[in-house]
C-alpha cells in the first residue's frame, strides 16, 4: 500500500512539473512585468512604457524586425517562447485593441 501511494505521488508530481514548466506557467503580463521591467522602469536604462503606447501593428513590427536587438540583445534573458507571450500581451492590450492597458512598468 505504501509503495503504491509513493508511486502515485511521484506520478502526480511528475505530471504537475511537466504541465507547469516555466515557459507555460507564466503569462504575457507577468513576463512583461518581470523580464521587461528589469530595465524598463523608472530606475532602469530603458524608457518606461505601457502596452497602450503603440498600436498593435507597431508592436507586431517591433517584434518581427527584432528591433530590441539594435539597442540591447535580450536573447539570453528572454526565450523565443517568452518573447511570443510578451508580444501577444502587448498586441492584445495596445492602443487600438479592445482592451487597452495604460498602466506601465514602474
Amino acid at each position: 500500500m505504501k509503495k503504491t501511494l509513493i508511486s502515485f505521488a511521484f506520478l502526480i508530481l511528475g505530471g504537475l512539473l511537466f504541465y507547469c514548466s516555466p515557459s507555460c506557467s507564466a503569462d504575457g503580463e507577468t513576463l512583461f512585468n518581470t523580464k521587461c521591467g528589469k530595465c524598463h522602469n523608472s530606475r532602469g536604462q530603458g524608457p518606461v512604457f505601457a502596452p497602450v503606447r503603440y498600436a498593435s501593428s507597431q508592436w507586431e513590427r517591433f517584434f518581427q524586425r527584432n528591433k530590441h536587438k539594435r539597442k540591447k540583445d535580450i536573447s539570453k534573458e528572454v526565450t523565443p517562447e517568452e518573447a511570443e507571450l510578451i508580444k501577444k500581451y502587448l498586441v492584445d492590450h495596445a492602443a487600438d485593441s479592445d482592451r487597452p492597458i495604460a498602466a506601465g512598468l514602474r
